[in-house]
């Protein structure tokens, strides 16, 4: 475990201590690691200098599961120099733990003598780090490596340097206790390390008392390392238990029931985080409600908030202006689902509670607690676990009932272009143009819920059922544009395909010219915008995308963020994810 840094390579001016500052609360307070990479790549285009902002913004792609990115960082920091060249100490041991810790989740998912070695090599980098710069966090992280390597020797020397180091220091704070607890884990004294942890939650809720704010990242890091140190000395179970964690909430819209008075109670000093669709006066009595008790609050809308008023809240003007101060307010975020469209369709509201329901659960993963449901009643709040099936979205009506004009349909949609091909010559287009597009016609043939697609050149445009099948489409196209297979026809070895793809609601039209069915709308549009950008040999996704895949399913397939990317033409700027499958640390 690694505290967090506070200071920079240089002196920290009062715009660098400004940035941090929001990049700590994006990081810790609001367990938001995407929102705290895009203000470091907001930070460094103003302080390009300022490795701190490097080390948070690796850090904070690491948190989010990014693993690929944050390695492609960190590697290109290396390579140039920039952290041989450190000369504050301090910050040098920050970097050097955090190559420990990368190396640390390439284990995760890797095959068997992969996994040994990366452990090892994190085990060996934290330990090399702790003899030049002698910080007990970097003793604790390679006692802990060296045990998950067996080497319980070595664990058990550098949990006892850990041990003395935290317990000299002067002032004894989260940190410190929480280093002490995991050295006892490792050296077999179980009943100090609960004091430890009991010490370290007295910490929390001293700190959350003075700053009304809880680092909700250290807890979930702290709960994280200590659940895996405790299962490899077979610690008692639920020894973890006495840190404290956030609540992560997802409400389902239910617009017959409204709110009659406040419904909501959470412990003091308990930090709550809730995702729920926005589509109706039930759901905005509940974000307010939140809001009010000081929860932090994600809405996902069907559509662009003005459509939204319009439709919804018209005849209603309290209802409007409270829905003007819950978009405003500096607790809540907002997705849409699209910008075109209205509350009452069924396409976009159903999207609108399934991509809710999937940042729930992604957030509630980066934070290590089950998300729970809560439910409007009469005149209250239940709670509950989420349904592993997701029967409770399924088939719900979305507001409005009869004036649904059921137009506009949920589909899933890819993109994609291959690079090099306009450098090719004639007899190399008539070779790309039977083996390449022939083998994406071969791989669109082998999928299941392929709805349209169509070629331009080098370009494809596929829709798709959902976003599973999208999955499947893009990986089987993947294959196509192999570096082997491109050689044994004789193609460019710099061929490669970009893939996009992104889920909305569409319109499916007759187009006169083609003499067949095709499918438009604003989201065809934007996926387009999307591909151009992506990097040659992965699959680009939007947060929509990634929030209907955690709907789906979350265990084969991982979403890392890939930060606010600007899109094509000027279209704005989106959230972008990396899609890979689960156990594939690098791009297929």
């Amino acid at each position: 475990m690694t505290p967090s840094v506070t200071d920079s390579a240089g002196p920290v001016t009062p715009g660098i201590a400004g940035w941090l500052e929001r990049i700590q609360r994006a990081n810790g307070n609001e367990g938001n690691y995407l929102a705290a990479y895009d203000l470091c790549m907001k930070a460094l285009a103003a302080w390009p200098d300022a490795m701190v902002f490097e080390h948070q913004a690796i850090l904070a792609l690491a948190r989010a599961g990014a693993l690929n990115r944050a390695l492609q960082r960190y590697r290109r920091l290396d390579e140039a120099g920039r952290l041989t060249a450190l000369t504050d100490l301090d910050l040098a041991a920050e970097f050097a733990g955090l190559f420990g810790r990368l190396l640390k989740d390439c284990a995760s998912g890797s095959s068997i003598e992969d996994a040994k070695k990366h452990r090892l090599g994190s085990a060996i980098a934290y330990a090399n780090a702790f003899e030049r710069l002698g910080k007990y966090y970097l003793a604790i992280n390679a006692a802990s490596m060296y045990l998950s390597c067996g080497k319980s020797g070595n664990a058990r020397h550098y949990a006892r340097l850990a041990l003395e180091l935290a317990a000299a220091q002067r002032e004894q704070d989260y940190w410190s206790h929480v280093t002490q607890a995991e050295a006892c884990l490792i050296l077999g004294q179980f009943d100090t390390a609960i004091a430890m942890l009991k010490a370290a939650a007295d910490d929390r809720r001293s700190t959350i008392a003075v700053t009304g704010a809880e680092n909700l990242d250290a807890v979930a890091s702290t709960r994280r390392q200590l659940t895996w140190v405790a299962g490899l000395t077979h610690a008692p179970a639920g020894i973890v238990d006495v840190l404290p964690k956030p609540r992560v909430l997802n409400w389902i819209s239910r617009p017959e029931l409204l709110l009659t008075r406040d419904p909501f109670a959470f412990a003091p000093g308990q930090t709550v985080i809730a995702f729920g669709p926005l589509m109706s006066t039930a759901d905005l009595l509940i974000a307010n409600a939140l809001l009010e008790v000081g929860a932090n609050v994600h809405v996902v809308l069907p559509c662009e908030p003005d459509s939204l008023a319009a439709r919804t809240f018209l005849e209603q003007p309290k209802s409007v202006d409270m829905l003007a101060r819950v978009l405003g307010h500096e607790r809540v975020r907002v997705t849409l689902v699209t910008k075109e469209g209205s509350p009452d369709e069924p396409a976009g509201a159903l999207l609108c509670q399934q991509q809710a329901r999937g940042l729930a659960l992604l957030r509630g993963h980066s934070l290590l607690v089950d998300p729970e449901l809560c439910f409007p009643g009469d005149g209250t709040i239940g709670f509950g676990a989420i349904p592993s099936d997701n029967r409770d979205i399924t088939g719900v009506a979305p507001p409005g009932g009869a004036r649904s004009n059921g137009v506009r349909k949920p589909h899933a949609i890819v993109f994609g272009d291959v690079r090099g091909f306009s450098a090719l010559n004639e007899a190399e287009q008539l070779t790309f143009l039977e083996h390449v597009i022939g083998g994406f016609a071969n791989a669109l043939q082998a999928c299941g819920g392929v709805e349209y697609a169509e070629t331009a050149g080098d370009g494809l445009f596929i829709v798709l059922s959902d976003v599973m099948a999208a999955i499947d489409c893009c990986f089987r196209l993947q294959k196509v544009l192999r570096p082997e297979k491109t050689a044994r026809l004789g193609l460019p070895a710099h061929l490669g395909i970009r893939l996009s793809a992104h889920v909305g609601p569409l319109y499916r039209r007759y187009d006169k010219v083609i003499h067949r069915h095709k499918f438009v709308g604003m989201e065809v549009v934007r996926t387009a915008r999307i591909e151009p950008v992506t990097p040659v040999g992965e699959i680009f996704v939007t947060e929509q995308f990634a929030a209907a895949l955690a709907f789906t399913t979350r265990d084969a397939y991982v979403c890392e963020y890939a930060g606010m990317q600007p899109m094509a033409k000027n279209f704005g700027e989106c959230r972008m994810y990396s899609l890979r499958r689960a156990g594939r640390r690098f791009p297929a």
